[in-house]
């Protein structure tokens, strides 16, 4: 049995040398799988503890890293991750990867680990029987285009828009600088 899993989630641009995104929720992905309370509690941990390495794609190679995810805080029943990227100057994939976030492309995150613990349970939405992931451990993020987790998206933090002298024609949620929709944020689902 594969014991590996990977949920694809939303990214955004937080400054030069840094992104925040939501690297994993409790919502059903794509795959029918989602996970627990316990194994988003368990991936904030790790991460704060040793921090992982971000990619692209999944490719694990050296040359393919892009930067470290250096923090973790549970908002909701979603895991938001800070980001350190490598190096513009001597890592050509990140002018790239800023580039394409500052355009407005949507890119998201999508985690990799093994799966240590878990269960089956019937969920009344999907209506079918969905995997849950219950206890994980966290290898690796990385920024992906076709994101798993139907939440993903990505949209340009109001900062971005102001020095790219971008109407914002939407209310900005000021902890994730994500779209606000009848004054909750559709990303970190704060009040605003």
């Amino acid at each position: 049995m594969d014991n590996s899993f990977s949920f694809i989630i939303p990214l955004k641009k937080d400054g030069l040398n840094a992104l925040t995104g939501i690297a994993s929720t409790t919502s059903v992905d794509r795959d029918s799988e989602r996970m627990s309370a316990n194994a988003l509690k368990s991936m904030v941990s790790e991460i704060k503890s040793k921090g992982v390495n971000l990619f692209g794609n999944h490719e694990h190679d050296w040359e393919n890293t892009l930067g470290a995810v250096n923090d973790a805080s549970l908002v909701g029943d979603r895991v938001r991750v800070g980001i350190i990227l490598d190096n513009p100057d001597t890592n050509p994939k990140i002018p790239m990867l800023i580039n394409k976030l500052n355009a407005g492309i949507k890119l998201g995150l999508s985690v990799g680990g093994n799966v240590k613990d878990f269960k089956w349970e019937f969920d009344k939405l999907a209506g079918k029987k969905i995997k849950v992931l219950d206890d994980v451990q966290i290898y690796e993020i990385s920024v992906v285009g076709i994101p798993s987790n139907a939440e993903s998206f990505l949209t340009i933090p109001q900062a971005i828009m102001k020095s790219a002298k971008l109407k914002a024609a939407r209310k900005i949620c000021p902890l994730c600088f994500s779209n606000v929709v009848k004054g909750v944020c559709d990303l970190c689902l704060a009040k605003a």
